[in-house]
């Protein structure tokens, strides 16, 4: 059964748990405001995700930038990891300072979407190192199947 389902890449896991951080930062801040909610999740995680998209943006914008300015050529993401765990990890913490900073905790969604930007972003300028230093890692680890 294990070779149908594929095991995630380090991109993927941090796409769902960035996915999963806005929802549930959706559907908490929903049940503060309206009591028990659902339908809040889907616009915490959407508006999470396009922080997210934008940071990457923006970062591998102000990225391409400095390349330039300096005589190189500009860098394209193929693989996209850095932004990606930025993102992730972005949202995380924006989600728990909010909760921290708030004393109701409140705009949960808000702390989620500004984290996943600046998370993004920070993700971005490095990413061109990322994904080797993931590839030395999964090579190093013992294959589980």
């Amino acid at each position: 059964m294990k070779r149908f389902i594929p095991r995630l890449d380090a991109k993927e896991k941090s796409f769902h748990g960035l996915l999963a951080v806005g929802g549930l930062a959706g559907i908490i801040e929903g049940s503060i405001r309206y009591g028990f909610t659902l339908h809040t999740a889907f616009p915490g995680m959407l508006l999470t995700l396009l922080g997210a998209f934008l940071g990457g943006f923006t970062g591998f914008f102000v990225k391409d930038c400095f390349r330039a300015w300096r005589g190189l050529k500009p860098y394209r993401g193929v693989n996209n990891d850095g932004w990606m765990l930025g993102g992730f990890l972005g949202s995380f913490v924006g989600a728990l300072f909010q909760v921290a900073a708030s004393p109701d905790g409140a705009n949960l969604v808000i702390g989620s979407i500004a984290g996943a930007f600046f998370g993004a972003a920070g993700g971005a300028l490095p990413d061109e190192f990322i994904t080797p230093i993931l590839g030395r890692m999964a090579e190093r680890t013992p294959d589980r199947s």
